[in-house]
């Protein structure tokens, strides 16, 4: 019976007493590691987290063929239900299209058919006093490839015909030259801006003034005009 005794008490000692602390009665005190240690003043009384770091920007990949990026995000934007080798395919036959026609590097045609269709103005609608506005606003480079893009494709679906690759051969090559559905829109989109131009100051403050300032303007112009007045009749 005593044997079963100190053998619960040496099981019991190593359940309340980490392993570390196991040996004789006089090793048996706690120890620096123990979880019963009372805190210190000059401890921290909350526990220091580390910070997150700030996200990387993504950069667009190249396609395997040309090794451009443009050629990427037009790949991204024709895609549908998936079908990513089915994009390539019809990107690969306009620019070959392209080639065949114009007899320079596709690349370039494409490119400078980009850069004719990207917007500097884009035309956002803001909310003020009960009906919406269109405000002018200027648009960074990044943001204004993806407009051009996004004209690009639009214009190039919404020509006669069903082979996609024809359509945006044909599109790509009267943007480079200045003309076609996706200019069109682009002048629109910068008339529209100008037209709004008056708009721009307050993109985020107020639209119009309140009717109190114009009571006060009023009230002001008024009284210049009665002291005028009297100053007249004396």
């Amino acid at each position: 019976m005593k044997v079963v005794c100190t053998a619960w008490r040496e099981i019991f000692h190593i359940f309340r007493d980490p392993p570390y602390n196991m040996g004789s009665k006089s090793q048996n005190k706690r120890s620096d590691f123990s979880p019963y240690k009372k805190k210190t003043d000059s401890e921290t009384p909350f526990t220091l987290m580390s910070r997150r770091g700030t996200a990387e920007k993504k950069r667009a990949k190249s396609d395997p063929i040309y090794r451009n990026r443009l050629v990427n995000m037009l790949v991204n934007r024709i895609l549908k239900h998936g079908k990513k080798s089915l994009a390539y395919q019809i990107l690969y036959r306009a620019m070959k299209k392209i080639q065949q026609k114009k007899e320079r590097n596709p690349l370039s045609v494409l490119r400078q058919a980009i850069r004719r269709i990207t917007p500097t103005l884009a035309v956002k609608a803001r909310r003020g006093r009960g009906s919406t506005h269109q405000v002018p606003i200027e648009i960074r480079s990044t943001q204004g490839k993806v407009l051009a893009i996004r004209w690009l494709l639009a214009a190039s679906r919404k020509r006669p015909g069903q082979n996609m690759a024809f359509k945006l051969s044909s599109e790509v090559m009267d943007a480079a030259k200045g003309r076609g559905n996706a200019i069109r829109k682009k002048e629109e989109n910068h008339k529209m801006a100008e037209a709004n131009r008056a708009l721009a100051h307050s993109r985020m403050n107020r639209i119009y003034t309140s009717r109190s300032e114009k009571n006060r303007e009023k009230k002001k112009e008024s009284k210049v005009i009665d002291r005028f007045l009297e100053t007249n009749e004396r």
